[in-house]
């Protein structure tokens, strides 16, 4: 008997519809990693959205903070005071444009490197502390 051979493509997992306008690579230990982090639910929400325009490695992502509001239902205050707590925390740096940048418009680039660097600091400590609870729960489990 010839046993089906599952399909993971992302389209697959969430219909054509749902991928429509394309797909994100997020690290999963950033979201396992956001209280070692000290990121915030809104903090979190404002990062994806960040991350969300960043399509090549060399150019940084500049989405506008009123589009962020927009799409998370946060207000522009507190889409602000995230990218401003972000970069208190050393996970982002911003860089303001001139309004006269063709490209960007006035709008901050985000440069997520201290982000990247901190997640693989962090990385052997939260993989670490995933294998004792794994071990806790099958030792628990007899």
């Amino acid at each position: 008997m010839r046993v089906a051979k599952e399909n993971n493509s992302i389209e697959d997992k969430w219909g054509s519809n749902s991928s429509a306008l394309g797909w994100v690579a997020i690290p999963t230990l950033l979201l396992f990693s956001q209280k070692e982090l000290g990121i915030t639910s809104s903090e979190l929400n404002v990062l994806l959205n960040v991350i969300a325009h960043w399509w090549e490695k060399s150019k940084y992502p500049f989405p506008s903070q009123g589009a962020i509001a927009y799409r998370s239902g946060l207000s522009l205050k507190t889409v602000q005071r995230s990218l401003n707590s972000l970069e208190a925390k050393g996970l982002i740096i911003k860089e303001p444009t001139s309004r006269s940048n063709s490209i960007t418009k006035g709008r901050n680039i985000y440069d997520l490197s201290p982000l990247i660097d901190e997640l693989d600091k962090i990385s052997p400590k939260v993989l670490g502390n995933m294998m004792l609870r794994k071990k806790m729960v099958i030792h628990n489990a007899y």
